[in-house]
């Protein structure tokens, strides 16, 4: 009878230890499982707070690059949420577990060998959602809405999520330096454009009537990084990151006009910035409060 209370105590213990509280100030980490896209394989999530009173301040879901590395990540926003008062809330889908572009910064949509769609509660596009609903109850936060942010692979996952989930609550968007794009055109394959996959022009204008900002650095222009694609498909798009992000709002502005929707994107270029997370999160921290209407 002692030792079946003593494991049930334990299992007790270990169930309360499991539980984050993100209601402490400062940087840490937890589990997460409860979106179906992530049930079989819980992705770790960094959070930070710069104060014990997260439940007043707004709420930043930053996606990672294409190294998976959420926590570094964070990190080069801490300083942006210490300023701006945000918390910053950052999954981490790792290579392990979401291994290749298509698990991550394509979102999962389509089956291993690319001949199926898969229903939207596998979409790695499904987690923020509901993990924002997480957040939320576990701080007492009562924003209806939360803030965007990803860089590089992130950018790429960012802009592929407004269109699949176009109902989303994210009231400002931030996407920088993304290395190529999915254009919003249904007479090219997925990844490369929308053809065979349920986003419809309805999606779209719910996407271009969203403040959304292209954040591209001038000096991005490497084109010697492993995480940089080249080939024809690519390179249609232009020769670097920041030829392709010009290229892409040219794209959607256009679109936007062929729908006769508004267009509520801004395009916001750097003067001497490279492939840095740490600079385009102080822009994205000083967009997210500034009053631009």
């Amino acid at each position: 009878m002692h030792i079946r209370i003593v494991w049930i105590l334990c299992l007790c213990a270990a169930a309360a230890a499991a539980q984050p509280d993100l209601k402490k100030a400062g940087k840490q980490s937890f589990t997460y499982s409860e979106a179906s896209a992530v049930r079989e394989k819980p992705i770790r999530v960094w959070y930070y707070s710069p104060t014990d009173r997260p439940d007043t301040l707004p709420i930043v879901i930053m996606l990672h690059g294409a190294e998976r590395n959420a926590s570094g990540y964070l990190d080069s926003w801490i300083p942006v949420a210490n300023l701006h008062q945000y918390v910053v809330v950052a999954p981490e889908f790792s290579k392990e577990d979401y291994a290749g572009a298509a698990r991550y910064n394509q979102g999962n949509v389509f089956s291993e060998k690319q001949d199926a769609f898969l229903p939207a509660s596998k979409w790695t596009f499904s987690v923020i959602e509901p993990l924002f609903d997480f957040v939320q109850q576990q701080t007492d936060n009562g924003y209806p809405w939360y803030y965007l942010s990803g860089h590089s692979a992130g950018a790429q996952f960012v802009h592929r999520f407004l269109y699949f989930v176009p109902n989303n609550r994210a009231q400002r968007v931030m996407m920088a330096n993304a290395g190529w794009y999915t254009l919003p055109d249904a007479q090219l394959e997925f990844p490369f454009g929308l053809a065979r996959t349920p986003v419809q022009a309805d999606h779209l204008q719910m996407v271009f009537n969203k403040e959304v900002y292209l954040v591209l650095g001038e000096s991005d222009t490497d084109t010697t990084s492993a995480n940089f694609q080249k080939g024809s498909e690519y390179n249609r798009q232009g020769l670097n990151r920041y030829e392709r992000g010009r290229n892409y709002f040219s794209h959607c502005t256009k679109r936007a006009a062929d729908l006769n929707t508004p267009f509520r994107w801004r395009l916001i270029s750097l003067p001497g910035v490279a492939h840095s997370n740490a600079e385009t999160a102080k822009a994205a921290g000083a967009l997210f409060k500034m009053n631009l209407r």
